[in-house]
């Protein structure tokens, strides 16, 4: 994963954090750059849990998410979470936009581990998280990637497989 310049993931219409339909998500998009998994978050007053202090579910959240792109680009497989260690370090304001930066640690075949960070433009840390994921098969995450939305720039991330799969059958 060492791409220097931005370069876009596909996103969903459903999903909590990069579902471009879901009006109480997220509405992220995540995107590969200097080698690590980014996204930006906007936070809404409905992510806070006090006001002008962003809820810990929604920190989890963004973490959880993006550590598991950085974990689907290890493996060239969707993954899911195993275990999910956040540290909160301070209140994550709701009056500016926050970057989640992630990366991989180890992996292999069977556990991709990851590690992440929410800072905002400044620099500062809000919270830091460690986390475990697993591979989905090969089927279920192809099954997945028909449900990505690709507009031509994002990195088609499964083709590898789904050309494998193709030659296998």
């Amino acid at each position: 994963m060492c791409h220097s310049k931005k370069v876009m993931l596909p996103n969903s219409d459903w999903c909590f954090v990069c579902g471009e339909e879901n009006q109480a998500g997220l509405q992220t998009r995540f995107y590969i750059e200097d080698g690590f998994v980014k996204t930006r978050l906007k936070p809404r007053a409905h992510h806070c849990g006090y006001k002008g202090i962003i809820h810990g579910g929604i920190v989890a959240s963004i973490l959880d998410e993006t550590m598991g792109w950085a974990a689907n680009v290890a493996l060239n497989r969707m993954c899911v979470t195993g275990e999910l260690t956040i540290r909160y370090i301070d209140n994550a304001p709701d009056d500016r936009e926050l970057t989640c930066i992630t990366g991989v640690e180890k992996s292999n075949r069977r556990i991709v581990y990851t590690f992440g960070e929410l800072v905002d433009d400044d620099g500062t840390q809000f919270a830091t998280a460690k986390a475990k994921f697993t591979p989905l098969t090969e089927k279920r995450t192809l099954e997945i990637d028909e449900m990505l939305n690709y507009r031509g720039d994002e990195l088609r991330l499964f083709d590898e497989l789904r050309d494998q799969a193709q030659n296998s059958d």
